[in-house]
């Protein structure tokens, strides 16, 4: 059985591949701020139950908004670990500083928000997750 061994072309093709692009990093704009600190989440406060049992459930969320922010980015996970398997509700431009999710399962959710503009070099950070939390309406 005759053994086959790579040639110096396909090494190099394979080392070529697997390296990444030098022109991929660009480095921040320095006419552009850097960001502000995350919004800071006001409602539902962390923690907060809903005692309604009616499902679909409907939750208000709400931040403070930033000066300048062009529009906020919004998760919602059923994992405190934030691990996106378990994200349930995804917003990416929203334009003001609240939304609104409608759950249909009952159990904790974790959620937070972080926010863009042209005038930044990049997102800020996203906020400290909150919790909150639907009932079982077998209860």
């Amino acid at each position: 059985m005759e053994v086959m061994r790579p040639t110096l072309t396909t090494c190099l093709i394979l080392l070529a591949l697997a390296c990444t692009n030098p022109y991929d990093f660009e480095p921040g704009d320095p006419t552009k701020a850097d960001p502000p600190p995350p919004p800071e989440l006001l409602q539902p406060q962390n923690g907060w139950q809903s005692d309604l049992y009616l499902y679909p459930q409907q939750v208000n969320l709400g931040w403070q908004a930033l000066p300048g922010a062009l529009f906020y980015q919004i998760e919602v996970y059923r994992d405190s670990l934030l691990r996106t398997q378990y994200l349930v509700y995804a917003n990416q431009r929203a334009t003001q500083p609240s939304g609104s999710a409608a759950f249909s399962t009952h159990g904790w959710y974790f959620w937070r928000v972080r926010a863009a503009s042209r005038n930044w070099n990049d997102y800020t950070d996203w906020s400290q997750p909150f919790r909150f939390g639907l009932p079982n309406p077998a209860r």
